[in-house]
C-alpha cells in the first residue's frame, strides 16, 4: 500500500505549488493560484441551502482567492456541512450545529465506513486507501456527536467526513478533546464546531528556515493525503448571550499524559492566515476582531 510523502506549499509564501512524491513513484505538480476551483454550490436543493446556513456559523467558510486547493465539492447534510479536496480526497473543514439534545441520546456507534455515495471515484477516499496504512480514519464530525438520530449518525462514517489520523492522536488526546467539547456545548445548550485539517511546519514561520513547501505523507492507491496537524474552533454563547470562541491545534502525533489543552490553544485568525480559510465571513468587522484573533475568557 502507498504510503510516501508530498511536498505542498505553505499558503501564504508562494503563488503556486509543487507536489513530489518520494516513493517508488514521483509526481510533480505545479497548480497556478488562478485555477478555478470546481464547485457544486449552484446546484444546491432547497434542504441542502438550509443544511448550510444550519451548520455554518456567520456564513460558509470560504478560501481566500490567493489559495488554490483544486477542485472541491461541497456537501451539505443535515448533521454537517463539508467542503471536499478532490486532490487531497479530505475534507478541508466540516462544520456542525451542535445542540443539546442531540448529545445527550443513547444510540450506540455502528462503525459502517464507506465512501461517499455524493463524490464521483477518483475524487473520493476509498477503503482500500485505509487499509494497512497505519492511519485511523478520523472522524472531523464526530460519530459520538450524534446520539438521536440513526441516519445523521450513519452519515457520519462517510469517508468525506474523514482523514487519517495518527492512531495515538484520534484514539486519545483528540477523542478527550471532543468529549470536553461536547460537554461544553451541552452546558450552553447548543454551538458551532468546525473541524479540519492542516498541512503547517514551524520552520515555514522563519525567513531563514523557510522553503515555501512543506511535507506530507499520503496513503493508498487514491493517494490520500496525510495533514500535519489538525484543527477544531468553538464557537457558541455564554449565559448574557454574548457570542464566544476557542480554537484548538494539534500534531498528528502522539500526546503523552496528563493532557494540557491550553498548550493547544491558537487563535482562530491564526487558523485562518495558515489554511487560507475565512471561517465565519460574515461577522462584522468588531465582532471578528474579538472573537477571532483571541481565545474567550470563558474556555479557560
Amino acid at each position: 500500500m502507498k504510503n510516501h510523502f508530498k511536498t505542498l506549499i505553505a499558503p501564504l509564501l508562494v503563488s503556486a505549488f509543487l507536489i513530489s512524491g518520494c516513493a517508488s513513484n514521483t509526481v510533480s505538480r505545479i497548480a497556478p493560484f488562478s485555477v478555478a476551483k470546481a464547485k457544486i454550490e449552484a446546484g444546491l436543493s432547497q434542504q441542502e441551502s438550509e443544511d448550510v446556513v444550519k451548520n455554518c456559523p456567520f456564513g460558509e467558510p470560504k478560501l481566500e482567492e490567493t489559495v488554490n486547493v483544486g477542485p472541491t465539492d461541497l456537501i451539505a447534510r443535515d448533521g454537517y456541512v463539508l467542503m471536499h479536496s478532490a486532490v487531497d480526497k479530505i475534507p478541508l473543514w466540516v462544520c456542525e450545529y451542535v445542540v443539546k439534545d442531540q448529545l445527550t441520546g443513547s444510540l450506540n456507534r455502528d462503525d459502517k465506513f464507506q465512501p461517499d455515495p455524493l463524490l464521483k471515484k477518483g475524487r473520493r477516499a476509498e477503503l482500500i486507501d485505509y487499509k494497512g496504512s497505519g492511519y485511523d480514519r478520523g472522524h472531523q464530525a464526530p460519530a459520538g456527536d450524534q446520539t438521536k438520530d440513526v441516519t445523521r449518525k450513519l452519515e457520519t462514517f462517510y469517508l468525506s467526513n474523514m482523514a487519517p489520523q495518527a492512531p495515538a492522536l484520534n484514539q486519545q488526546i483528540w477523542r478527550e478533546l471532543e468529549t470536553h467539547v461536547r460537554d461544553w456545548l451541552v452546558e450552553r445548550g447548543s454551538g458551532y464546531i468546525i473541524t479540519g485539517p492542516m498541512f503547517y511546519d514551524p520552520k515555514e514561520e522563519n525567513a531563514a528556515t523557510a522553503t515555501g513547501v512543506v511535507k506530507h505523507k499520503v496513503i493508498g492507491p487514491d493517494e490520500v493525503a496525510v495533514p500535519t496537524h489538525f484543527y477544531k474552533i468553538v464557537v457558541a454563547k455564554d449565559s448574557s448571550g454574548q457570542w464566544q470562541s476557542i480554537a484548538f491545534v494539534m500534531e498528528n502525533r502522539k500526546y503523552t499524559k496528563p493532557y494540557d489543552f491550553s498548550k493547544y490553544i491558537e487563535s482562530i485568525e491564526w487558523i485562518q492566515e495558515r489554511t487560507g480559510i475565512n471561517f465565519m465571513p460574515e461577522l462584522d468587522s468588531v465582532e471578528q476582531k474579538r472573537l477571532e484573533r483571541n481565545a474567550s475568557p470563558l474556555w479557560n
